[in-house]
């Protein structure tokens, strides 16, 4: 315990202790709760029950039970092989086009982004069979890798998202708001990836299928739109006022076990259990996390650090704070995991927001954007590393492809920052009453 006169290097301390940790390699989660552990141990002003009280408050909210709900709706699409539906459904439709893997795993990502809400998910869930596939036909690993890691960004962009609950909750701001507000742009990131493989495959001899019958087309469509009506039923839930968030979760799990045993026949008790048990294990350690971040952001708060920041920081045009913030966000989101990034940096940054004008819809679906694009980018880069183990090559050998997509996607960002109704005009059109 330091003597009271000598408290003022603890904001110091906070953010030094974390970073020591980080490089030292201790688990982000960990990483928090030890930092708040020593912060508390040096303060005579704060006791540990002051931690265990803020780490229970940083879990106790009904919101935050929809993200092991959609990770399981998620997880059993996976075990009743939507997956391969919607790749079938997609292949029909573009089937005949050159690049038509790459484009199907655009296009299967956009959609599985709308089933589970988790990036992590559909990386996983899309790579293991197209990245295979995409092998085979001749598609350089690098490419086949880059492109997956890269389209499964969406997964937290095109709603139901699990980091736009979370941001809600950290942020009081409209859960319906954000999934609106982040169709338009998760859309604009798939069409702008597909223009790149447009230009990207013509480099390559792979082949071209004939092109699917009606009749093909309208047979995969029934099992494809079966799975695609999970987000028009959260959705069409959420902004009509019939369900809140977590109850759309309730739904889209009973709907995925609906869909898995009695149309596809695809989930048995085993699968489920398997299902549950990956759930458990993902979701504990994202929620984990996220005490972790509770703790570390009340710290934030009691040291006063948004209000120091903004003492020295005027910025009151709102593109300007906006650019700040994606850079800040996409160097964070390098090194440390998208959920305990924004509880700590959403705190600090929202002050600012406000202060320039930003509205709160804007704001959250910049920042869920900005650190969902540490996902590709090394050294944490989670759905870049899922997708080259699943290629069976080194994260550094897909880098280079990976960069030319996050190019793409900071260009959208850019796009939104500055026409900010290409975000708002969904959310003002359908549900005015959430922005």
């Amino acid at each position: 315990m330091i003597p009271m006169d000598a408290v003022f290097i603890l904001p110091w301390l906070l953010f030094g202790l974390l970073g020591v940790l980080i490089i030292a390699g201790v688990p982000i989660a960990m990483a928090l709760v030890l930092t708040a552990a020593g912060m508390i141990l040096l303060d005579p002003r704060l006791t540990y029950w002051v931690m265990f009280q803020r780490m229970y408050n940083g879990m106790d909210s009904f919101v935050l039970l929809a993200v092991p709900l959609f990770l399981l709706a998620g997880n059993l699409m996976n075990a009743a092989r939507i997956t391969d539906r919607l790749i079938t459904l997609c292949m029909r439709l573009v089937g005949h086009f050159k690049g038509a893997l790459a484009h199907v795993n655009v296009m299967v990502s956009m959609l599985f982004a709308g089933v589970s809400g988790s990036s992590t998910a559909d990386s996983a869930g899309v790579g293991t069979v197209l990245i295979p596939a995409m092998q085979r036909e001749g598609y350089p690993s690098h490419f086949s890798v880059a492109v997956t890691a890269a389209s499964s960004v969406m997964g937290i962009i095109i709603p139901p998202s699990i980091n736009m609950i979370v941001w809600g909750a950290l942020t009081n701001t409209s859960i319906a708001g954000l999934f609106l507000g982040g169709i338009l742009p998760g859309v604009m990131i798939g069409v702008a990836q597909l223009a790149l493989n447009v230009g990207y495959v013509r480099r390559y001899q792979v082949p071209v299928r004939r092109r699917a019958s009606l009749i093909e087309l309208a047979r995969s469509s029934k099992d494809g739109l079966l799975a695609a009506g999970i987000p028009v039923v959260i959705i069409g839930g959420i902004t009509l006022g019939l369900v809140t968030p977590t109850e759309a979760a309730v739904i889209a799990v009973l709907y995925a076990l609906a869909l898995g045993t009695l149309v596809y026949r695809e989930l048995n008790l085993a699968k489920v259990l398997d299902a549950s048990t990956d759930t458990v294990r993902l979701c504990s350690l994202s929620l984990f996390s996220l005490v972790g971040a509770a703790i570390f952001g009340y710290l934030i708060s009691f040291y006063q650090i948004p209000p120091k920041l903004m003492a020295g920081v005027n910025i009151s045009d709102p593109v300007m704070l906006l650019l700040l913030m994606t850079a800040v966000m996409l160097v964070i989101g390098t090194f440390m995991d998208s959920l305990p990034a924004m509880a700590i940096m959403a705190p600090i940054f929202q002050p600012l927001a406000m202060q320039a004008g930003v509205h709160p819809v804007q704001f959250g679906v910049i920042g869920v954007m900005a650190l969902g694009l540490g996902l590709i980018t090394p050294p944490y880069g989670l759905c870049l590393m899922i997708s080259a183990k699943i290629g069976g090559i080194p994260l550094l050998q897909a880098l280079g492809t990976t960069l030319l997509y996050l190019a793409v996607m900071l260009g959208v960002i850019l796009l939104l920052i500055l026409y900010p109704d290409l975000i708002l005009m969904l959310p003002r059109l359908i549900a005015p009453d959430f922005v």
